[in-house]
């Protein structure tokens, strides 16, 4: 007696393979843009406090990471239209995308996303109506909080949303309907690493986080019912 039957359907089991192969290959990029095209606020990631946290740095850190370009991290954003009653919510999303190989290690702190830009201070931003280029910040050399240290994974990306009520606009002219806004995100600190277990050996001096300055383009913030 066999115990192994053979497909009764030959097709079948070659569109099955084709589909798995299709999802290896071409899922990192393309599934997750198909995914948060059809469903713009769900499925396209998780929220960048969700990440790993990035623990005893002088130990533990992706090499190909720490060699990830400054244009192999991408930031986007969106906006909701404006609410058209005092109790709605202004949405922008901003999506953070690491397009390397490695893990990335980046600077977060979801009380810590500015509003505005003063050039130097590093960290996830937007900007309201401004189409300049952000400028790049200068140099800092001191160790960053574990508790402020994300690690995103290689392909991987993750969002953060601000909700704004009309009375919390940091900008007068956002409720008019020709606003912009634009998300950045700019680290100038590597980091300092810092051996905190006992009898170890310290292997990186840096905590190898990515420097460098990534901007979205900006778009608009539309009237209710204009979107």
């Amino acid at each position: 007696m066999s115990f192994f039957r053979r497909p009764s359907n030959t097709n079948a089991v070659v569109a099955i393979f084709l589909l798995v192969t299709l999802a290896i290959f071409a899922g990192p990029n393309l599934l997750p843009n198909l995914v948060a095209t059809i469903f713009p606020n769900g499925g396209e990631s998780i929220p960048c406090a969700w990440l790993r946290s990035g623990i005893e740095r002088a130990e533990h850190q992706s090499l190909i990471g720490r060699g990830a370009r400054a244009d192999q991290l991408e930031i986007r954003v969106r906006s909701t239209s404006l609410p058209s009653t005092a109790d709605g919510r202004l949405l922008i999303t901003i999506v953070l995308t690491n397009d390397s190989l490695g893990t990335v290690a980046i600077a977060y702190s979801p009380t810590g996303v500015r509003f505005g830009d003063d050039g130097l201070t590093s960290g996830m931003g937007v900007v309201f109506n401004s189409t300049a280029r952000l400028p790049a910040g200068g140099n800092q050399n001191a160790p960053v909080p574990e508790s402020e240290i994300r690690l995103l994974g290689p392909r991987q990306s993750c969002i953060h949303r601000i909700e704004l009520a009309p009375n919390q606009y940091p900008d007068p002219t956002i409720g008019t309907g020709s606003a912009t806004v634009k998300a950045y995100y700019r680290n100038t600190n590597p980091g300092v690493a810092q051996v905190v277990t006992a009898n170890t050996s310290q292997i990186f001096t840096t905590q190898g986080l990515w420097t460098g300055l990534v901007e979205s383009v900006a778009v608009p913030i539309p009237l209710a019912g204009t979107s």
